[in-house]
């Protein structure tokens, strides 16, 4: 029997039993890896909405502000179509006479995920439009 060649039954279940660890473990890290990038895309999605939106109400006048018709976002939210169903959200909080935050949020995945930026908006009596201001 010592002269015979190859492995016995232990080694080779021993061989697969290592390989099926590497295996099973490089499985779990791949798809680890597709959630969290997927993850990440759809952060990065809600955020250059949410961007998109601060430009917007930043040049929105001061006195239109707290108009309860202003409370949803004014921009297109097509980027968001991939987080379907999510839900775009516009709070104003009155700081005093002449400020106001301004927090936008979005909510996806059951409202497990969120984005929110905020804004600090005072009425400093100037104007918004680049064309009335001989200085812009």
């Amino acid at each position: 029997m010592r002269n015979e060649r190859g492995f016995s039954l232990a080694e080779v279940l021993v061989a697969l039993l290592i390989l099926a660890v590497v295996i099973t473990t490089a499985l779990a890290m791949f798809t680890e890896r597709q959630r969290r990038m997927r993850q990440a895309s759809e952060t990065m999605l809600a955020y250059q909405v949410l961007a998109n939106e601060v430009e917007y109400w930043r040049r929105v006048p001061f006195n239109t502000i707290d108009d309860p018709a202003n409370r949803s976002f004014q921009t297109p939210t097509t980027l968001l179509a991939p987080l379907a169903p999510y839900v775009a959200l516009v709070k104003v909080d009155k700081t005093n006479d002449d400020v106001r935050q301004v927090t936008f949020s979005v909510r996806w995945a059951g409202g497990k995920r969120e984005a929110k930026l905020s804004i600090a908006r005072g009425n400093l009596g100037g104007t918004t439009n680049p064309g009335d201001n001989p200085l812009w």
